[in-house]
């Protein structure tokens, strides 16, 4: 009867052979192209963007905006109305439905997370 030792220093041996690499890079390369023709059909100013990044194991697809106030996650998520007091003006924001261009991009299902 043979035995499987579950420990880090298999997974992470085995994580890096080149079957496994590779077969990162191609999901991360799939689902990169697919979140970046989502975002592209919903882009209003083009701040957002879609990036794929190698770790030394892993692979990221992120969506990122540089422009800060959680607008990444605004855009994946969503967000409330909401109105800014701080101006005389007194502007109410009207919310908008997330787009879970993540979610969508590696087939989740944004309503069973």
């Amino acid at each position: 009867m043979a035995f499987v030792y579950d420990n880090k220093k298999t997974r992470r041996q085995i994580a890096l052979t080149q079957e496994a690499q590779d077969g990162l890079d191609r999901a991360a390369l799939r689902a990169g192209i697919k979140a970046e023709a989502i975002l592209k059909g919903h882009r209003h100013d083009g701040h957002a963007r879609i990036e794929v990044e190698e770790g030394s194991v892993d692979r990221y697809v992120t969506l990122s905006d540089e422009r800060g106030l959680k607008a990444a996650l605004s855009i994946e998520y969503g967000r409330m109305p909401h109105t800014d007091l701080s101006t005389e003006e007194k502007r109410t924001d009207k919310g908008m439905e997330g787009l879970f261009i993540l979610h969508k991009a590696f087939d989740f299902n944004p309503k069973e997370v």
